[in-house]
């Protein structure tokens, strides 16, 4: 498979929730497998459960551990942040669009 090094931004909209995981997983995962560094854009969401969250960790390990970059379209905020925030995750200390700096920041 030819991986481009170009920015490759993955919309995912609508409903990511448990019921559609397994197709945001495949999106996901074809779209590192496809480009070394990919932006999720999930501003266009209208609903997040932890299923969509659990698949963004997986994702920001598995780019890492293949050399690969994945990031946020924009700083966690609305629906997005409250869904973090009900998963566990803290409101981003400052203003950031990566993702690992978003997951790894540990609770209050």
């Amino acid at each position: 498979m030819t991986v481009v090094d170009s920015p490759y931004v993955l919309s995912l909209t609508g409903s990511l929730t448990t019921p559609r995981a397994e197709a945001i997983h495949s999106e996901v995962l074809a779209a590192l497998n496809g480009h070394s560094r990919v932006t999720v854009d999930c501003s266009s969401a209208i609903e997040m459960d932890v299923a969509f969250i659990q698949i963004l960790v997986a994702a920001n390990r598995f780019a890492s551990q293949c050399g690969k970059a994945i990031a946020l379209a924009s700083p966690p905020a609305g629906l997005f942040a409250e869904t973090l925030r009900r998963c566990g995750f803290p409101a981003p200390k400052r203003p950031t669009a990566a993702l690992a700096e978003v997951l790894s920041q540990p609770s209050a």
